[in-house]
């Protein structure tokens, strides 16, 4: 690849943020003896300095597709090389001032790579969907346990609720429903000579009656005071409109007598 010197020269001293500084021993291609550097790491690209005040770096290595291995020889001390899979490719050789050092540069080169970055981004996305997966499964388990703590809960309350088949009817609707026993109904009211009431129209199946089954016993009826449906209190109010009329002529009076009171 071709690099613009000029930018490259600019990059490596502009105020851009590095990731990582330091001083490295590096072994000259020539002269294979360890010359001390100051390196400046910026993304996939190492410059080294001959100096750290220097304004220029006297290379840089691009570190994209590398591999960065330890030493292992004795007289290189807290030394470590920098490979490429080119066969070509040469091999930078350097060394750190520590072993701490060592390790903390080995690190930063290794990750340098956008091959590197490219692997964490894969890794970061498939925790991601783990992570997704796990709060999808988690929300369904609790829309499950809600559902079955609602079913339980209505199934509790028809439980304590009575049914209307299990439950006795009285007052004003068993009256209503006591008038039809049987499929059988009556309707209109008979009154015998004496003013007692004797029965009802029987409202039963029409093909019953006409093959000669006979309507069910009418229910007794209860009798009154002396056979009359006279008030005990009042005589002569067997009707409901003459009762009406009597009390409203006596409150009439008692206005008449408030009023002339007054």
């Amino acid at each position: 690849m071709k690099l613009n010197e000029r930018s490259v020269a600019h990059y490596a001293t502009c105020n851009s943020p590095p990731d990582k500084t330091g001083f490295l021993f590096k072994k000259g291609e020539r002269n294979t003896a360890y010359h001390r550097r100051w390196f400046i790491l910026k993304g996939n690209m190492l410059f080294y300095l001959e100096e750290k005040e220097s304004r220029e770096p006297i290379g840089v290595i691009v570190l994209e597709g590398c591999t960065v291995e330890l030493c292992e020889s004795e007289s290189e001390e807290f030394a470590f090389a920098v490979k490429f899979e080119c066969i070509k490719a040469r091999v930078y050789k350097m060394a750190a001032e520590s072993q701490a050092a060592m390790e903390s540069w080995v690190k930063a080169l290794s990750r340098a790579s956008f091959d590197y970055m490219r692997l964490v981004v894969k890794e970061l996305e498939r925790q991601l969907e783990e992570v997704q997966e796990a709060r999808s499964l988690q929300a369904k388990s609790k829309a499950k346990k809600h559902q079955t703590q609602v079913q339980g809960a209505e199934a509790g309350l028809r439980t304590a609720t009575p049914s209307l088949q299990n439950t006795a009817i009285t007052g004003p609707l068993q009256e209503g429903l006591s008038s039809r026993e049987n499929g059988v109904s009556w309707s209109k009211h008979t009154s015998s000579a004496n003013g007692v009431s004797e029965g009802c129209a029987w409202d039963g199946d029409c093909s019953a009656r006409a093959s000669g089954v006979r309507p069910p016993p009418v229910p007794p009826r209860r009798k009154t005071n002396g056979g009359s449906l006279e008030s005990p209190v009042s005589p002569g109010t067997s009707c409901f409109s003459k009762l009406h009329e009597w009390y409203g002529k006596e409150v009439a009076e008692l206005r008449i007598e408030w009023l002339q009171s007054k």
